[in-house]
């Protein structure tokens, strides 16, 4: 008998009935939930998840009355089409779109005030800061503090110009 002859061995046998092909330990207990989107908007709220911290006439205010905050900035690389010129490998931001009221920091559905948190940003820009969070001080060199100081401002110059009482005062 020569080391390369083959010799006959039995096949694997296969799982049968259910679970098939898997181990039996790695059965399901109970079936997968079909899971359905939350609804937008719940009427017992009037539509917001957070109605004690929405301010709408504040943020129609900050784009109103401010300007966006890349409006003329060097850019290291363009974020909209936009974006013109090679002035030593930055280009300048041009506005594009609708301007629109950014929440800095936390997001506004998961419970961000609009008061002291917004600032306003155009179409293009706001797409791009909700898209890549992570690079956009990278890219614009507007740091994620320096938005925070700009809403704060945004917060203070709106209460004095609207004469609306400060937060926490008697009235």
């Amino acid at each position: 008998m020569s080391p390369y002859e083959l010799k006959a061995c039995p096949k694997p046998k296969r799982a049968r009935g259910k679970g098939r092909g898997r181990h039996p330990s790695l059965k399901r207990s109970r079936p997968l939930k079909n899971r359905t989107p939350m609804k937008q908007r719940n009427a017992k709220r009037k539509g917001s998840a957070f109605p004690k911290v929405r301010d709408s006439a504040h943020c129609v205010w900050v784009v109103d009355y401010t300007d966006c905050v890349g409006a003329g900035r060097l850019f290291t690389r363009p974020v909209s089409l936009n974006d013109i010129g090679q002035y030593g490998g930055d280009c300048v931001h041009i506005c594009w779109g609708a301007h629109d009221p950014a929440h800095v920091g936390k997001h506004r559905s998961k419970g961000a005030p609009d008061l002291g948190h917004v600032v306003n940003m155009c179409r293009a820009l706001h797409d791009f800061y909700d898209q890549h969070r992570n690079a956009f001080a990278k890219v614009t060199g507007i740091t994620e503090r320096e938005l925070e100081l700009i809403a704060a401002g945004n917060a203070l110059k709106y209460v004095e110009s609207r004469g609306v009482p400060h937060l926490g005062a008697q009235p």
